[in-house]
């Protein structure tokens, strides 16, 4: 019998969209294969997932060598927040203001 997939729950913020939108045509496959493997729980090495420094609010996990995928974890729930360049994650090393 095979087992059963327990997908989380998805939802994906504005900045997501716009930035998702704005990835050149080329990285929109391994970004989309790096999400579905967040979406499933079946990470692999090479997503390097970690939780961002210094207030650990956000997580971000790697779609290729300069791109990052930072997002939350809600429950059951995964929130895409933003789709940035390396060297942008420290942007999300604090909690927002408004994040309860």
């Amino acid at each position: 019998m095979a087992r059963k997939q327990a997908f989380l729950d998805v939802e994906w913020s504005d900045d997501w969209r716009e930035s998702y939108a704005r990835l050149p045509a080329v990285r929109h496959a391994s970004c989309d294969r790096a999400v579905f493997e967040l979406i499933k729980r079946q990470s692999s090495s090479g997503l390097r997932i970690k939780t961002i420094l210094p207030d650990k609010y956000f997580m971000e996990a790697r779609m290729s060598g300069g791109d990052r995928i930072v997002f939350r974890l809600k429950g059951e729930r995964i929130v895409f927040v933003d789709v940035v360049a390396h060297d942008e994650i420290g942007r999300y090393g604090r909690r927002p203001r408004t994040a309860g």
